[in-house]
């Protein structure tokens, strides 16, 4: 009952928030499509790998007639450990439509996202940081089975590291207090997973008002020399005077079609690199890591 009490009371807080802001205009400031890739294609040498596959995008999308063309090659581009962090068995985040990302290496952040399919209720759902440097977007994370809108807040980690529980995950983002029914649980990394990044990035494609700018990211677990997952993705930015042209929108589309449908590159029943990292089958959590929601 309790749980029960706190979810709808976060709820209502939300629903709350959307009605005092519901004359305000809503608009992203990008979209990020995404599709993930076969690992076992990026064994032996992932930039030769990258190589061939820029070229079988390009010949998909001659085949779909695209009117524009990608330039730029891929190169290796940042290195990061990974982890998403959630309360063990009760999936407090995950169960609440949030989650949260700890990154160290190239790059140092912890960013705390809602992501939902009502743009409203993403847009309204506050994600507010305290930590230094903070920045917040939201994005539309479109992949083949579902389109989310994310708002996301991404900041400096503080001194201690990733939160260690609800309580300090409020401390670091005031945005999370309405999980504060939950403040006494413990978070770890989900899985227990820590991956090692590899970011290749450089092709890019003038789609009109917008570029797509192209990355492929490789997943590490442990030491394994072949990558655990793979992710191919083209991000377009928001025009700051026309927004997304219907241009745009459409060549992003087909954009879209073509790396979702690049034969044994692509991975069956694709997904996102969040719903893999809570799917993933740990020894650490046989029976699951949301096991207990």
């Amino acid at each position: 009952m309790k749980k029960s009490f706190a979810c709808s009371l976060m709820a209502a807080g939300m629903l709350l928030s959307v009605a005092a802001h519901a004359n305000d205009p809503v608009s992203v400031d990008s979209k990020e499509y995404k599709v993930l890739l076969n690992p076992s294609l990026f064994a032996s040498n992932p930039s030769s790998a990258a190589s061939s596959l820029l070229s079988a995008i390009k010949t998909r999308l001659t085949q779909l007639a695209f009117d524009k063309t990608v330039t730029g090659s891929f190169s290796a581009g940042d290195q990061d450990q990974i982890s998403y962090y959630d309360t063990p068995s009760t999936c407090v985040l995950h169960n609440s439509g949030y989650s949260l990302r700890y990154r160290t290496g190239d790059d140092n952040d912890v960013e705390f996202k809602y992501g939902h399919p009502d743009e409203e209720l993403s847009y309204y759902t506050d994600v507010t940081g305290t930590g230094k440097n903070k920045s917040s977007k939201i994005e539309t994370d479109v992949s083949p089975d579902k389109l989310v809108y994310s708002h996301s807040t991404e900041q400096d980690p503080a001194s201690s590291g990733a939160p260690g529980s609800v309580s300090a995950l409020i401390s670091q983002f005031s945005g999370a207090s309405v999980l504060s029914a939950y403040s006494s649980q413990s978070m770890v990394p989900v899985n227990g997973l820590t991956m090692k990044q590899q970011e290749y990035t450089g092709p890019s494609s003038d789609i009109g008002n917008s570029d797509a700018d192209f990355t492929l990211t490789l997943w590490y677990i442990g030491s394994s020399s072949t990558p655990a997952l793979v992710e191919l993705s083209f991000r377009v930015d928001a025009d700051s005077d026309t927004y997304f042209t219907t241009p745009v929108l459409q060549r992003s589309q087909v954009l879209m079609q073509a790396i979702s449908s690049l034969g044994t590159w692509n991975q069956p029943n694709s997904t996102t690199k969040t719903a893999w990292v809570y799917n993933y089958q740990s020894a650490s959590y046989p029976n699951g890591f949301c096991s207990g929601s």
